[in-house]
């Protein structure tokens, strides 16, 4: 069976298998997707349905108070029989946090049933892994992509790291619930959304610069996520049903295109890798979290200035190569140690094992990108929206679009786009220009975008 991207709903893409051309047969473990009113009743009628008798409930005190209280009472009043750990409002992923969800855990339970978001979801789908069970997400507000995905998020030494684990069974969505989630919280799902412009094109660069693999049909998904949520932004503001349901099902799709292709890139690249970085410089300065796809949608108009940059520009590849040779580790690592803290041990190891920074693998990438340059350049300036598009975007829902609007200086923001790189092995723009000896230079292109935007 072929995926019909253009006509396909959201169903369309479970229980099946795919043979694609790229290559490869998608197929996903989600099994059950409901967006719609009264959630619940089908919340009851998938746990009978699968004999699912006894259940964990994983929660924390503003997802018990908004739906996980009223979830359990019917679903005890109707057979279901359920323990639950309730975390607190503002809990983090981290190590504490699992070992909580588990010292908690009664007895056996025949599913997992997690009833939140992003960190709820992250933490639900981590311990559900690791104790080999199924699980589920009742999702309280459309603000994140990973409801789908494989990866769980964590916190872990202090250093963002996304572990490999199972995507749930199935995903319930309440549309009365969403709909009176937190503002903040739906233009997050938003920014996560407008964050996939410059993921795919990092994909893209990725495959030709080094024959990674690559997805023509998944990209054409998620573009036609990006384009439902775009077309229902001037609905967010007054909390529309319609506009919070393209939200969601575009967050729900992402994350499968995620699970159809075994990794993030149809859904995370420098923008990502910057709002991790930010995240992490607030973890260590203890400040109030912000949402993640916050983060991702202010980061992305300042990463597609510098793609734009980069194409109007132009490279002087004997000067790249020249930059790379001198590159001092010593001083690279001083720096690592003093902006990532506690985490930096982390980031060095990573290095030492993968070697993103080795000279004699730069002067080749840098090869190739010359070759390739403007197969580059062409996709740089055809595929990307224009970083004063999304900036519009996010200003016609009232959402950040400015990093000192969320606390962010221009030292940390330069900061971002020089070190963000160092959390992950994933090509993109942030290596590219570290490749050409240019992501200094560049760091001043980002901030200078928000400057004058």
């Amino acid at each position: 069976m072929k995926m019909n991207v253009a006509s396909f709903e959201i169903n369309d893409y479970l229980n099946h298998e795919f043979a694609c051309d790229c290559g490869k047969v998608h197929t996903t473990r989600l099994e059950h997707v409901r967006v719609c009113e009264h959630a619940k009743e089908d919340i009851l009628k998938y746990l009978q349905e699968h004999a699912y008798k006894t259940v964990y409930l994983i929660e924390d005190e503003n997802t018990c108070r908004v739906y996980g209280e009223e979830l359990e009472t019917y679903l005890n009043a109707n057979g279901i029989d359920s323990d639950h750990v309730i975390l607190d409002a503002d809990v983090v992923p981290d190590e504490a946090s699992v070992f909580r969800i588990l010292v908690n855990m009664k007895r056996k339970y025949d599913y997992i049933l997690g009833i939140g978001s992003g960190t709820l979801n992250d933490l639900s789908k981590f311990i559900s892994y690791k104790v080999s069970l199924d699980y589920g997400i009742a999702a309280t507000a459309p603000s994140m992509d990973g409801f789908a995905s494989v990866g769980a998020a964590l916190i872990i030494d202090d250093l963002k790291t996304t572990y490999d684990c199972h995507v749930p069974t199935a995903i319930f969505a309440d549309l009365e619930v969403l709909a009176n989630a937190p503002l903040d919280m739906i233009k997050a799902g938003l920014g996560d959304i407008v964050g996939k412009y410059n993921c795919l094109v990092d994909w893209k660069i990725a495959h030709i610069t080094n024959d990674e693999y690559y997805c023509q049909t998944i990209v054409d998904m998620v573009y036609k996520s990006i384009q439902e949520v775009v077309a229902h932004a001037d609905g967010v503001l007054t909390r529309d049903k319609a506009a919070v349901k393209a939200i969601t099902e575009a967050l729900i799709e992402t994350g499968m295109a995620m699970g159809f292709v075994g990794n993030s890139r149809p859904a995370s690249g420098s923008e990502h890798h910057i709002s991790h970085y930010w995240e992490m410089k607030f973890l260590f300065a203890h400040h109030k979290p912000v949402f993640h796809g916050t983060k991702v949608g202010l980061a992305t108009p300042g990463v597609l200035a510098m793609w734009k940059k980069l194409a109007q520009d132009g490279i002087d590849f004997a000067a790249c190569r020249e930059r790379i040779k001198n590159f001092d580790s010593a001083a690279w690592e001083a720096l690592v140690k003093d902006r990532f803290e506690g985490a930096a041990a982390g980031v060095l190891a990573l290095e030492k094992k993968t070697g993103k920074n080795n000279i004699e693998k730069a002067l080749k990438r840098i090869d190739l990108i010359e070759e390739t340059w403007p197969d580059i350049k062409a996709v740089i300036e055809q595929e990307l929206p224009q970083p004063e598009e999304v900036s519009a975007i996010l200003k016609s829902v009232e959402a950040p679009y400015c990093p000192e609007q969320i606390d962010i200086d221009e030292a940390m923001a330069k900061d971002s786009v020089i070190l963000a790189k160092e959390v992950r092995v994933r090509y993109g723009l942030l290596q590219l220009l570290w490749d050409l000896g240019l992501l200094e230079d560049y760091s001043t292109v980002f901030v200078d975008y928000y400057r004058k935007n």
